[in-house]
């Protein structure tokens, strides 16, 4: 364990929110939320526990700041206002900018899952949460066009659906070529989704 005087204190603010968080995220990335201390987090960080808590306040802000920091939400939001109303291309293209995200994050990810019915999980801001917001924004200006039809919401969940099945099945497919190449996987996916898989012969 690292002694409190030998701590090297960020020269601003920001670095020092920044490398909290990155802490954070590789803490709770091995270790889940549970698992990741606020002590070892600020080990992690090299800074005092204490520089953490006047940052974030309690672990639980902490966890909050990271899971939006990590998610991505910020670059989809970016991505969605500068699409171009073409249904097909900016499918693509919002599906490759989540698979992006979502695969940096797999571990993450995967812990989530583990600790689906904590507390946690479900009184604090949730990244899904953030990000079927937006995809359901994105669905509904397609639905009130007449391009799509249905529930954007419901829509929006089935979209997000295989490219998160998609990032948590690949390990357990390798040998699959759709697992191998993503550009081919979004097409099918997207396919899919636009088409159904019925014949219409």
């Amino acid at each position: 364990m690292i002694h409190q005087d030998t701590k090297r204190e960020p020269k601003s603010p920001e670095e020092t929110r920044e490398r909290i968080l990155l802490a954070a995220r590789d803490s709770i990335a091995h270790k889940g939320k549970r698992g990741a201390t606020t002590r070892e987090i600020a080990d992690v960080a090299n800074v005092n526990e204490a520089t953490l808590f006047r940052h974030f306040g309690s672990k639980e802000a902490l966890l909050i700041a990271t899971a939006q920091r990590f998610c991505g939400i910020v670059e989809l939001k970016s991505v969605v206002e500068s699409l171009s109303g073409d249904l097909d291309a900016d499918l693509l293209i919002v599906a490759r900018t989540m698979l992006e995200r979502m695969e940096s994050v797999r571990d993450m990810m995967r812990w989530s899952l583990v600790e689906e019915d904590d507390g946690f999980a479900l009184t604090t801001w949730r990244p899904q949460e953030a990000i079927h917001q937006v995809i359901l924004a994105f669905m509904k200006r397609f639905v009130d066009s007449g391009e799509l039809h249905g529930d954007p919401g419901k829509l929006a969940l089935v979209f997000m659906g295989f490219i998160f099945a998609h990032v948590l099945a690949r390990k357990k497919f390798p040998e699959e070529r759709i697992y191998q190449d993503p550009e081919l996987a979004l097409r099918v996916y997207i396919n899919v989704f636009l088409n159904g898989v019925r014949s219409r012969t």
